[in-house]
């Protein structure tokens, strides 16, 4: 996503790569911040590719030499085809908490639903952190609304897990939603006994066939006579 986004800042203008750090840092683009060799990296590969292309190199006192770039027809294209394509196909990214949450079942009802309020509460300050953020962006920095909507997405993502985790606690404390080690083991052993009959009538039913083997006709003792 970090070469994305530099393209995506190198539409707007020509920048050499400290300005794309710093408009990164301004407009919060947290998964970008801070890797600088990334960026670099993203720099290259864009260049590679013919998206982006030097413009001029300037140096300002002792400092090292700064290179400018800017985006090239063909990285204009390549933007709005990528971006495109992000908005219109879902990708299954698997997030860490869904995994956890389908593993639900592996820990002790009290655990889980201690660790689920732990979540709730942390995820009500992050709420309340991006509210923050995206308040001083808008009224200190000025910035519009259109580049700050990702913190707005965040903020919705955040909000429904919420919700969601308050169900799945409201449903435990309610009896909807129980489980005990007892309860797990036998309902494993069950689809475990379930699925090996399963097999032992796929088995009885379709028993394995040896392969025949290719009968050879015996060799001729007829010999010809020589006349």
């Amino acid at each position: 996503m970090v070469a994305l986004t530099t393209l995506s800042l190198l539409s707007e203008q020509p920048c050499h790569p400290y300005e794309i750090q710093r408009l990164l840092r301004e407009r919060h683009k947290a998964y970008a911040v801070g890797k600088t060799r990334t960026l670099y990296r993203a720099i290259d590969e864009l260049e590679a590719a013919g998206y982006i292309e030097p413009l001029e190199v300037s140096r300002d006192g002792r400092r090292p030499e700064r290179t400018v770039y800017r985006i090239t027809p063909e990285g204009s294209e390549e933007l709005e085809n990528w971006l495109a394509d992000l908005l219109a196909t879902p990708v299954d990214e698997t997030p860490v908490f869904q995994v956890a949450v389908g593993l639900l079942g592996y820990i002790t009802q009290e655990r889980a639903e201690g660790a689920l309020a732990t979540r709730v509460v942390a995820l009500h300050a992050r709420v309340s952190a991006l509210a923050s953020t995206l308040s001083m962006a808008q009224d200190d920095l000025g910035l519009p609304r259109l580049v700050l909507l990702e913190l707005e997405h965040a903020m919705a993502l955040a909000s429904a897990e919420i919700e969601w985790i308050r169900s799945i606690i409201a449903d435990m404390q309610s009896g909807a939603l129980i489980w005990n080690e007892a309860l797990i083991r036998a309902h494993f052993e069950a689809m475990h006994a379930a699925d090996a009959e399963r097999r032992n009538r796929l088995r009885e039913t379709h028993p394995t066939k040896l392969p025949q083997r290719e009968r050879r006709e015996p060799a001729s003792t007829h010999r010809e006579e020589t006349p």
